[in-house]
């Protein structure tokens, strides 16, 4: 039973070992880094088809083979937090507290990087005037008698020792910040036309209709010629959430944020086709929604031909207006004509809204108006205010720990063959180059304080120096 034990200890010993080497969080804060880097760079959460679309064949196989689709929502992503929060929590406790907060007790003072004396004429004040000396250079003070040595224990900014505390404790906040925007957030997409109305799937009760959509564009002028901008798109929506509608404009960065603090973003826009189709004057129906992307097919039934849609061109959206070629006067559509397979005109046709074609075999087509539409993006994550919050903690700990040195003396008041001899010691948290200059100059003046008895002359003279 004892080896067992003795056995058990050692395998957490080990452990602890492990989770408390510095280069451990490193190495998981980099290997964390990186998979969130690739899922801020990778689009989360889309379906297969995006990727293809996105990225090359190989690229998009890669990505879906390897989860990296999902790589910021996955089990191995989180378990890397907590592998983090967990060792940084054993080396704040294993090395980082013992290490920055060392106790008030005797030493031995000759074993410090920084160490002197100073002899003392001030006999049974010698105690008394060291504290007034230290007290004027704002260092707080201790004082423990150990077999019957005087022993008084000196800090300065030691607030500042804490800094890495506060970072952990930022990143802390931060690692709660993510996982709760992972345990209740989402995103997604909104694809709208003008008068309809879609719903947030994530969360029921929550839809919005686009009352209107316009966008304006801009004509910019360059060598080969004019192209336009668009430089402002809006969209009227009326936001339903638990049965209570508001309206609102919807603007380029200019998000709108529900009560229950989902975020809608303007994304994109576009405008879908519309066309009435007749064969020998009597009115054909269209399969789906009646309404043209780019790309979109049309079978012409009892035929081998179909109508390739293309864009709209024209005054409701010029920027899908080749660069040199004149904005027309009306919108219109480009499509092309296919039969068996081969296009029917060498450039596609140009179908000006309001206008009947013939497209062949007693089919004709007629442009209606186009039907706008409105792109929205969506967002909610409750965990985004503590990322905030961590974020400044993490920023604050680190100007702590980075750009002020906390220092601990050590000082002891004993006698020898001349009399009172005070001995001072002090460390830093960044090594003793960092004080090195300024502990010279403190036990200077400690020491003309000591041998004068006057403490004005020392305290000008520090100050000279720090100056």
């Amino acid at each position: 039973m004892k080896s067992a034990a003795a056995a058990k200890r050692t395998f957490v010993d080990e452990l602890l070992d492990v989770l408390s080497n510095v280069l451990f969080p490193v190495v998981v804060f980099l290997i964390w880094a990186v998979m969130t880097t690739i899922g801020t760079i990778v689009d989360q959460n889309q379906d297969p088809q995006h990727y293809y679309d996105m990225y090359p064949t190989a690229v998009a196989n890669l990505i879906l083979r390897l989860h990296l689709d999902t790589v910021l929502h996955s089990i191995p992503y989180f378990s890397l937090i907590v592998l983090l929060l967990v060792s940084m929590t054993v080396c704040t406790f294993r090395r980082v507290i013992p290490k920055r907060f060392p106790k008030d007790r005797a030493v031995m003072i000759e074993a410090f990087g920084l160490h002197g004396s100073a002899t003392s004429r001030a006999g049974d004040a010698t105690g008394e005037r060291t504290e007034q000396f230290l007290r004027k250079r704002r260092f707080a003070l201790r004082t423990l008698d150990v077999d019957g040595t005087r022993w008084l224990f000196g800090d300065k900014d030691k607030w500042a020792r804490y800094g890495v505390l506060v970072a952990h404790l930022g990143f802390a906040i931060i690692a709660f910040g993510v996982f709760l925007g992972w345990l209740a957030g989402f995103k997604g997409e909104l694809q709208i036309f003008d008068g309809a109305t879609a719903a947030v799937a994530q969360q029921p009760g929550l839809a919005i209709h686009l009352d209107k959509f316009t966008a304006t564009f801009q004509p910019v002028e360059t060598p080969n010629g004019t192209f336009y901008q668009a430089s402002k798109f809006e969209s009227d929506v009326g936001v339903v959430e638990d049965g209570t509608a508001t309206k609102t404009d919807i603007i380029v960065n200019h998000p709108f944020q529900t009560k229950s603090g989902v975020y809608f973003y303007q994304a994109s826009y576009g405008f879908g086709g519309r066309i009435d189709l007749t064969r020998n004057g009597k009115p054909v129906s269209l399969s789906g929604a009646g309404r043209l992307m780019p790309g979109d097919q049309v079978f012409l039934p009892g035929t081998s031909r179909e109508i390739d849609y293309v864009t709209l061109l024209g005054p409701s959206d010029p920027s899908q207006v080749p660069m040199g070629v004149p904005l027309p006067k009306t919108d219109e559509y480009a499509m092309w004509v296919i039969h068996d397979n081969v296009p029917t005109t060498s450039r596609p046709l140009l179908v000006p809204i309001g206008k009947t074609i013939d497209v062949g075999d007693g089919y004709a087509l007629t442009a209606r108006a186009p039907i706008a539409w409105t792109g929205l993006t969506y967002r909610r994550d409750p965990g985004e205010g503590f990322v905030g919050l961590g974020a400044a903690v993490l920023v604050t700990g680190f100007v702590m720990a980075l750009f002020f040195v906390p220092v601990k003396l050590y000082v002891r008041t004993r006698r020898d063959a001349r009399g009172p001899v005070v001995d001072v010691a002090a460390t830093t948290t960044k090594g003793n180059t960092i004080y090195e200059g300024e502990f010279k100059q403190l036990l200077d003046g400690l020491g003309r304080t000591l041998e004068t008895g006057d403490n004005e002359p020392a305290q000008d003279a520090v100050e000279t120096a720090y100056a």
